[in-house]
Order: structure tokens, then sequence, then C-alpha cells
């Protein structure tokens, strides 16, 4: 499945949607914002990996003013979206990046994303983090708001139906499920367990899950001073 068609499609209807097909939406970012350690006034640099249309990097503009931040993503549509939201603001940059192919060009204080990685085929993740680990400035901190595989088939089921109940409480429709679910095949999501194992392979240090509800997860790395 082509994953920049995916999204290049996804791109008109992404915003309207997020919040409901999150039902943890408020905790879940909140909790990642709330993971930069820096003073809202800090000039740091900023990367948002598989940024889409700027949702998670709209959140640290407004939270950090003088932050310089790059939004990177393989689709150019969510990136269009995302000049849109940001209006010209000369503190935001655009990469068109394949994050798994691709390497990560310069350093940067802290690296963000959301709900992007898990797009990533599992035996190709640590290397995802090693780029990660690379582009961070040393004591630099790396935040992942992503999706967890359950640690069986019995609580993945768990896992689906939990999000099933609570997107429909949000107000998603058939319609709208169905297009979630079809967007879903593209998954390649690994377990929590897994992915907190390979970040500390690749060096990473502190490194902890913050926020968990069902498959959403919070979790960050430091890389050492």
């Amino acid at each position: 499945m082509n994953i920049k068609a995916l999204f290049d499609t996804a791109a008109q209807d992404y915003d309207r949607t997020r919040p409901q097909y999150i039902p943890c939406f408020d905790e879940f970012y909140s909790t990642a914002l709330g993971l930069i350690p820096h003073n809202s006034q800090a000039h740091i640099k900023v990367l948002d990996i598989g940024a889409g249309t700027g949702l998670l990097s709209g959140l640290v503009a407004a939270a950090f003013p003088n932050a310089s931040i790059t939004l990177a993503d393989i689709s150019s549509e969510m990136l269009s979206k995302a000049r849109e939201r940001f209006n010209s603001n000369p503190n935001i940059e655009y990469s068109t990046l394949d994050f798994i192919n691709a390497p990560i060009v310069g350093k940067y204080d802290v690296v963000v994303s959301a709900l992007a990685l898990h797009h990533t085929p599992q035996e190709k993740l640590k290397g995802v983090f090693q780029k990660i680990f690379d582009a961070l400035e040393n004591g630099g901190h790396f935040i992942n708001a992503d999706q967890t595989l359950g640690t069986t088939p019995e609580n993945e089921d768990k896992y689906a139906q939990a999000w099933l109940n609570g997107a429909k409480a949000k107000g998603c429709t058939d319609r709208d499920i169905e297009v979630a679910i079809e967007r879903m095949k593209a998954d390649k999501t690994a377990t929590l367990q897994n992915q907190l194992y390979w970040l500390s392979e690749v060096g990473f240090i502190q490194v902890d899950c913050w926020y968990k509800n069902y498959r959403f997860a919070v979790y960050s790395g430091q890389k050492p001073a």
C-alpha cells in the first residue's frame, strides 16, 4: 500500500476527524507537549516527523512561540494543509521526507512525532529511531505520541473494540469508521515493549512511557549529554 497516496487523499478531511479518531485526544497531545523540557520562551529547534497537517506542531508553536519548527512529511498534500495552518509563520519550515528510507538532515533540540511512526515496518523502526537519535543535539529529547500493538491477539482485540466504542462516542459516522479501518490496513504497529526496547538499544536514556490508553501511548527518550 502506498502510504504517500493514502495520506495525500486523507489530507482534506484529516483535521476534522483527528479528535474523533482519538478518543483520548486531549490527554494524548497534552502529555506529549508537556514532555518538552524547555522554558516557554526558549529558542529551540524542533523537528516534527510525519507532521501531517501540522496539528502537533501547531500546539508546539503556541506553547513555544520562539521555537524554530521543521515539519517533515512524505505527503506534499499534508504539508500544503500545514502551510495554510501556519499562514507564512517565519519560524516554520517544511520538508518532504520519507523518513523510513531517507536520511534526516539537520540537528535539533527536540524531535516530536504523533501517529506517524506506526506506518514504519517493524524491522525498520529501530533504524528510524537511530536516525532520530543522530539528528538530536547532545542532551536532546525525542517524544512520540503513537499507537501500540496489543501484547497478545486477545489484547489487540480489546484495543480495537475500545477504539471503535470511543470513536463512535466522539461522533464518528459509519463512513468515518470505514475510512479509518481502510487506512489502518497500512499500519505496521509494534508493541510498546519493543518500541521502548529499540529506543534504548540505539542509545536513548531516560526511556519511559508517560501515558497509555489502550493502543494510544506517549513515550520519550533523551540523547545523552
